[in-house]
C-alpha cells in the first residue's frame, strides 16, 4: 500500500504560540511602570505579528495539505502522532483556541500599548472555523489511517487537477522555506 506522511514537513518550522507569547507577556508584565511595558510591547510586537501570521497560515496549510492527500490514491497515512489516542477535542484544539481567543486580546493590547488598530481578518477568522470543524470531524485524527478516511467541512472546494499541483508544489517550497504565508495564497482554491 503507498504511505502519504501526516506532517508533510511543516512541524519543523512550526513555533508553539501559546509558550511563545506566554513568555512575551511574561516579560512585558514584570514591569510595573507602563512606559516600560509600552516600551517592551514595541519591541515584541513584529515577533508577534509574525507568530500569528505563520500559525494561522499553518492552519491553512494544514488543510490544503488534507485535500491534496485525499486527492491521491489511497493510502496509509504514516506519523499521525494522534492514531490510536483517546479523542479529546478540548486538548487536540488548544493552540487553535488559544490563538482565536487570543485575536481578541491582541486587538485591545495593540490599541492600549501602541495606539495602533489591528484587526485580525475575518477571512482568517473564518478559514480557523473550518479548520476547527475540520479537526472535529475527523475526531482529531485518532482514527485517521489512511488518506481516505479524512472528511471534510461543507465549505471545502475539491480543487483541479492543475490546482492540486499547484497547492503540492507551493506546500513543497514551504517546507524548504518555512514561510508558511505562502499558503494563504492558496485559499481560494479550496475555500
Amino acid at each position: 500500500m503507498t504511505e502519504y506522511l501526516f506532517d508533510p514537513g511543516y512541524g519543523k518550522h512550526l513555533v508553539s504560540l501559546v509558550f511563545s507569547l506566554e513568555d512575551m507577556y511574561a516579560d512585558i508584565n514584570k514591569f510595573k511602570n507602563l512606559g516600560q511595558k509600552k516600551f517592551y510591547f514595541k519591541q515584541y510586537y513584529p515577533g508577534m505579528l509574525k507568530l500569528l501570521s505563520q500559525n494561522t497560515a499553518f492552519y491553512m496549510g494544514c488543510l490544503l495539505w488534507a485535500v491534496y492527500l485525499r486527492s491521491l490514491p489511497e493510502g496509509e497515512i504514516i506519523g499521525n502522532h494522534c492514531l490510536g489516542k483517546e479523542y479529546d477535542e478540548k486538548s487536540s484544539l488548544v493552540e487553535l483556541h488559544f490563538l482565536m481567543s487570543f485575536m481578541k486580546t491582541f486587538s485591545k493590547d495593540t490599541k492600549y500599548f501602541l495606539n495602533t488598530d489591528f484587526k485580525y481578518s475575518e477571512e482568517d477568522m473564518e478559514m480557523l472555523e473550518i479548520y476547527k470543524e475540520f479537526a472535529q470531524i475527523n475526531k482529531g485524527f485518532v482514527s485517521t489511517k489512511k488518506n481516505t478516511d479524512l472528511k471534510f467541512p461543507k465549505e471545502i472546494k475539491t480543487p483541479s487537477k492543475e490546482n492540486l499541483e499547484k497547492i503540492k508544489t507551493t506546500i513543497d517550497d514551504v517546507v524548504v522555506s518555512g514561510n508558511f504565508e505562502k499558503l494563504m495564497d492558496l485559499r481560494e482554491l479550496i475555500l
